[in-house]
Parts: structure tokens; C-alpha cells; sequence
């Protein structure tokens, strides 16, 4: 699939579940070196598996280390969210009635979790309650489906809602329900990716066919801009922590570049691993301002990573202990302990045709 694969606005509502550059990371892996690592073995790492179905994919961790997401087949049939509770404690997110697909995308403090699944006829944005409901939140007035992405400690919900009139990005309340986001000017789609404890929103706004532009809400009225690197045309903000940093992507035609975005110094690049400049991409961040995310290797392969401000960005591959036998390919989050969830599977086989697993990466002696 081409970098430049955009949102597909509905009324195809399937292709707007495997829509926008960060699904399309998440549903198609380049191809993998099987070259050794050189570990530094500064992680513990384990398989949350078995999933059900025969491959998972991360979406979320908490605080407390619990997980959500979504397993299936590798071509992404039967699929089922759920709630990795730590040990064998795995949770399947039910579907609503007459749906095959559900998945969770986003956990909070407390347990709750927020996510997509389809019914008969449209996809819709579900909260699934620590206490066990599972409550459909609706749409944009007009819409006829809904994905929702992150959920604060307060509850608040972001997402997108779609429909006739294209896809706009939503902020619900249990006080004030689900209301729509204002764009940027000239704009005719949005969409939110994260919510901080405080109530900032990241995402993107843009023309659907066209640029996008990584964005940041303070207010359902109070759009950003948060601009792009250098020589770049275009960005994607996926993920905000509770100082107002923002990470994502920054791009141009064939060459996308991770940044990290705060009110102080702007939009900045992480650089790149050894050798691989021309794709990084930033998926996660924690209050202590470590990102993770996935990068290009020297050998063309795609390898998880994180960046700190005092190393940089190094392959997570690198610091995992040597006899793990598994290949890191993307990280996808981390929460303020340091731990990290990614995906990828056996370092001589795996590949974008093969099942995926899921790994949580603690640091030592946590």
C-alpha cells in the first residue's frame, strides 16, 4: 500500500475501519531483515498470547499495565477486541448484535475501554464499562457511524463520526453526549486520535483526497495547526501526553518522518535509526516524554523503536534480552512505567503475510 493511502470517507464504512496511515501500519508490515540484534537487554518481554483467532495486534495500554486490542485471523476475519489483564487473563470484547468485528483502542485508569464494532449495517463507537456494560455513544446528528480512539480519566471520548457529509472528528461527554469538532478553514474531514487528562485533543484535519495537517483541539472551537518539518507537506498527530505533547508524522511524497510537537519548541524531528532515514513514525507517548513507534532499519526492514531526549532513537530490538527469538516490528504505545506494547512474531519467518503477536516490553527492575 502506497504512503500516501488517505481516509476513505464513508458510505463504505469497511474501508474507513482500515483507513488513515495509522491502520494501514497496523494492518500491513513491510518486509523484515533477520539479521541479529546486538541486545543491550534493558526490557523484560512477553507474549500475551494465545489471543483468540491466530493473530493480534495492540492498540492501548494503561497505567496499570493492561492491554486492548484486537485478534483474529491475519487477513483480519473474526476479529475480537480485547483486555489483556495481565497473566492468562485475557477478556473478548463482545460485538454488538449481528456484527463479526470488534476491537478496543483505548483503556483508561479505571478500566474503561473504548473502541469500534460493526451491527448489521454500520460501524459504531462503543464504551465497554469497568463494571461490564457495553454502551453504543451514538453519532454526529445526521451520521450513520461512528469509531471512537481514546478515553481519559474523566471518560471523555474522541473519535471520528461519518456519514453523507464525510467524516469529522467528535468529542463525547457523559454530561453533553457527542458533539462535533470544529476543522481548519478549508477543510472537509477531521479526525481525533488522543485525549489528554486534561482535555486537549490530538488529530488531523485536511482534505480528505489531499493534505492533511496534524492538529490539536483545546476546545470543540479551538483548533491548531500544528504544522509540518521542514520540506514536508503534510502531518499526522496520533497520540498526546498530559504536558501537551503531541507525536506523529510529518511527510512528503515517498518519505514520512516522526516528529514530537510542544507548545514551547514546536514541531520536532526524532530522527531516525541508523541508516533507515525515509520512514519513521511516532504512535505513542508517556508523561516523561518517551515515544514509540516504528522506523526503517539499513536493511529496508521496519523495526519498533522508542526516543528519549537523552538517547535518541534507538531499536527496541537492540534492548531486549538476546534468547528472546522474537522480532519487534512496531511499538504502539507506553504508559508512565515505562512499559511497551508492540507487535511482530519469529525474527526468521515473520513477515505482512504471517500472523502477528503481541509483546509487552517492562523495563528491568520494574
Amino acid at each position: 500500500m502506497d504512503l500516501s493511502d488517505r481516509l476513505i470517507s464513508p458510505p463504505d464504512e469497511n474501508a474507513a475501519l482500515r483507513s488513515g496511515r495509522y491502520f494501514w501500519l497496523l494492518l500491513l508490515v513491510p518486509y523484515f531483515s533477520t539479521a541479529s540484534f546486538a541486545q543491550s537487554n534493558e526490557y523484560n518481554v512477553i507474549n500475551l498470547g494465545p489471543l483468540p483467532g491466530q493473530s493480534g495486534m495492540p492498540r492501548g495500554i494503561n497505567n496499570s499495565g493492561h492491554v486492548v486490542g484486537r485478534s483474529g485471523t491475519e487477513f483480519n476475519t473474526d476479529t475480537r477486541g480485547f483486555v489483556w489483564n495481565g497473566g492468562n487473563q485475557i477478556q473478548v470484547l463482545a460485538s454488538l448484535p449481528g456484527g463479526d468485528f470488534s476491537e478496543g483502542v483505548s483503556i483508561n485508569e479505571f478500566g474503561d475501554v473504548v473502541g469500534s464494532s460493526n451491527s448489521n449495517a454500520h460501524l459504531r463507537a462503543l464504551l465497554w464499562t469497568k463494571d461490564g456494560e457495553m454502551r453504543d455513544i451514538g453519532t454526529i446528528p445526521g451520521d450513520s457511524g461512528a469509531r471512537a480512539t481514546s478515553i481519559n480519566r474523566s471518560r471523555d471520548v474522541v473519535g471520528s463520526s461519518f456519514g453523507a457529509h464525510g467524516v469529522n472528528a467528535f468529542l463525547w461527554t457523559k454530561k453533553n453526549g457527542m458533539q462535533s469538532l470544529t476543522r481548519l478553514a478549508g477543510a472537509d474531514f477531521s479526525e481525533a486520535t488522543s485525549i489528554n487528562n486534561a482535555g486537549l485533543i490530538a488529530g488531523i484535519s485536511g482534505v480528505a483526497n489531499g493534505d492533511h495537517r496534524a492538529v490539536m483541539w483545546e476546545n470543540a472551537a479551538i483548533i491548531k495547526d500544528l504544522g509540518v518539518l521542514p520540506g514536508d507537506s503534510e502531518s499526522e498527530a496520533y497520540a498526546i501526553n498530559d504536558r501537551g505533547q503531541v507525536v506523529g508524522e510529518s511527510s512528503r511524497p515517498s518519505e514520512m518522518h516522526a516528529f514530537i510537537w510542544s507548545d514551547k519548541d514546536g514541531m520536532r524531528s526524532l530522527g531516525s535509526l541508523p541508516g533507515g532515514e525515509g520512514f519513521t513514525m511516532a504512535l505513542g507517548i508517556n508523561n516523561s516524554g518517551q515515544v514509540v513507534g516504528a522506523a526503517a532499519t539499513s536493511t529496508g526492514a521496519t523495526h519498533a523503536f522508542i526516543s528519549t531526549k537523552s538517547s535518541g532513537m534507538r531499536d527496541l530490538n537492540d534492548l531486549i534480552p538476546a534468547d528472546s527469538d522474537v522480532l519487534l516490528a512496531t511499538a504502539v504505545g507506553i504508559n508512565d512505567r515505562g512499559q511497551i506494547i508492540a507487535y511482530g512474531g519469529n525474527p526468521e519467518t515473520f513477515d505482512h503475510d504471517t500472523p502477528s503477536s503481541v509483546y509487552l516490553l517492562t523495563p528491568k527492575g520494574r
